[in-house]
C-alpha cells in the first residue's frame, strides 16, 4: 500500500459530504428567513413557537440570514480554510439551541411541520456540524495563501478581547434568563432569552476563533457573514423601533453597539486588504529579498 503523504491529505479541499450538508442546510435557512425576518407576525402559524414582539423574530432571522451567506460561500468555496472557522460558532449554537428546545420544551408548538422540522434540525446539527469540522479541518494546509497575511498581535487581542465580553454576556443570558428579561432593551420572555444568547454567542466564538487562526484569508467569509448579520439586524431595528423601551438606556447602547461593531468590521477588512498589498509589494521588490 502506498502511503499517503501529508501534502495529498492536506489538499483544502471541502468534501463532497460538506457540501450536501450545505445545500441541505440552505433548505432550511431560506424558510427560517422568510418567517422570521420577513414575516414575524406570522410566527404563530409559520414557526416552531409564538414569538412577539416582532423585533425577536426578526433577530433570529437576521441571524439565519447571514447563516443563509455562509452556507452558500461552503457550497460554493473551493478552499476549506475559508469557511472553516464558521463552523465553530455554529457548533456552539446548535448546542444551545437543543438545549433551549429541551429546557422550554412546553412552549413549542407540538404536532406543526414548523416544530417537527426545528426539532430534527436542532437533534442533527449538533452532532453533524462539528463532524463535518473534524472531517474537513486534517485537509487545512495551516498555511497562508499566495495573497494573505496575518492579523497584527494587537488586534488578534482585541479580538480575543471581544470574544471575551460577547461570551460572558451569552453566559449570563443563558443562564439566567429571567435577569435578562428584567434588563433587556425589548421585551422578552425566558425562552427567547436563551435563544438570543445562542445568537450572541456566535460572533463570540467567531471572534475566539479567528485570533487564534491569525490568516486574514480563514476570517473573510466569517467576517463578511457577521457583517451581513449586522446590517440586516439595523433594518430590523429600523422596521420594530416601536417595540423598543425608549426610556432604557440599554436601546441606545445596542443600537450603537450594532453599528460600531460594523464599523469595526469595515475598518478591518480595510487594514487587511493594505497588508496583503503591502505583502505584495514587498515580494515584488527585488531589494527586500536577503
Amino acid at each position: 500500500m502506498t502511503p499517503v503523504s501529508s501534502t495529498e491529505v492536506r489538499d483544502d479541499r471541502i468534501l463532497p459530504f460538506t457540501r450536501v450538508v450545505a445545500a441541505a442546510v440552505i433548505v432550511v435557512l431560506v424558510f427560517a428567513f422568510i418567517v422570521l425576518f420577513v414575516l414575524p407576525g406570522q410566527t404563530d402559524r409559520r414557526f416552531a413557537w409564538t414569538i412577539h414582539p416582532s423585533m425577536t423574530a426578526m433577530l433570529m432571522g437576521a441571524g439565519y440570514g447571514s447563516a443563509l451567506y455562509f452556507f452558500v460561500r461552503v457550497l460554493t468555496e473551493r478552499r476549506w480554510h475559508r469557511v472553516g472557522l464558521g463552523f465553530l460558532p455554529i457548533t456552539v449554537f446548535t448546542w444551545m439551541m437543543l438545549g433551549t428546545t429541551f429546557l422550554h420544551w412546553n412552549r413549542f408548538r407540538h404536532g406543526s411541520f414548523p416544530f417537527d422540522l426545528w426539532l430534527w434540525v436542532y437533534l442533527a446539527t449538533p452532532v453533524v456540524v462539528p463532524f463535518v469540522w473534524l472531517m474537513n479541518r486534517s485537509h487545512d494546509p495551516g498555511s497562508l495563501e499566495v495573497r494573505d497575511a496575518m492579523f497584527a498581535p494587537m488586534i488578534r487581542r482585541a479580538m480575543v478581547a471581544t470574544g471575551a465580553v460577547l461570551g460572558a454576556i451569552a453566559v449570563w443570558m443563558y443562564l439566567d434568563p429571567e435577569g435578562t428579561v428584567a434588563v433587556w432593551p425589548w421585551g422578552l420572555t425566558t425562552l427567547t432569552a436563551r435563544a438570543i444568547a445562542a445568537f450572541v454567542a456566535l460572533p463570540a466564538v467567531a471572534w475566539l476563533a479567528i485570533a487564534a487562526d491569525g490568516r486574514a484569508s480563514a476570517a473573510t467569509a466569517v467576517l463578511d457573514t457577521v457583517a451581513i448579520g449586522l446590517v440586516l439586524l439595523l433594518v430590523a431595528v429600523a422596521r420594530s423601533w416601536h417595540d423598543f423601551h425608549h426610556a432604557n438606556v440599554l436601546t441606545y447602547v445596542y443600537f450603537l453597539g450594532l453599528v460600531a461593531t460594523l464599523a469595526a468590521i469595515a475598518t478591518l477588512r480595510v487594514s487587511m486588504f493594505r497588508r496583503i498589498e503591502d505583502g505584495d509589494a514587498a515580494r515584488s521588490d527585488p531589494k527586500s529579498v536577503a
